[in-house]
C-alpha cells in the first residue's frame, strides 16, 4: 500500500521537475502546477518574471520530493530503520509546504 504512495509521490515529483523545464524551455506556463483553478494565464502580467522566479524553486522542490520518496521507498523494502520514514516524510512533508509558499507568492507578485 504504502510503496503505490511513494510510486506517486516519486511521479508527482516528477512532474514538478517537468513543469519546471517546460516553463524554463518552452517559456509556457504548467496552469495546473502554478495558477490555481479559476486563474487564467492571462492573469500573469509579467509572464518571463514568474518563469524565472519558479524554475529553480519548482525543480528543487521536485528533487526533494522525488528524493525523499525513493528513499522511504528503499528504507520500506530494507527494513530499514523507522526514524528514516519519519525524516523522509518530514522532509516531503516541508516539500510541499515550500511549494505552496513558494507559488503562492508568485501569483501574489506576478498576477493583476
Amino acid at each position: 500500500m504504502y510503496d503505490l504512495i511513494d510510486i506517486l509521490c516519486i511521479l508527482s515529483g516528477g512532474y514538478l521537475v517537468y513543469a519546471a523545464l517546460v516553463m524554463k524551455l518552452k517559456g509556457r506556463i504548467v496552469s495546473n502546477v502554478v495558477l490555481s483553478k479559476s486563474m487564467d494565464e492571462n492573469a500573469i502580467r509579467d509572464k518571463e518574471g514568474l518563469i524565472r522566479y519558479l524554475y529553480g524553486k519548482l525543480l528543487f522542490f521536485g528533487c526533494i520530493i522525488i528524493l525523499s520518496s525513493i528513499a522511504n521507498l528503499v528504507n520500506e523494502h530494507m527494513a530499514g530503520p523507522g526514524i528514516v520514514t519519519v525524516i523522509t516524510c518530514c522532509i516531503f512533508a516541508i516539500a510541499i509546504v515550500g511549494y505552496g509558499v513558494v507559488t503562492n507568492r508568485a501569483l501574489k507578485k506576478y498576477t493583476k
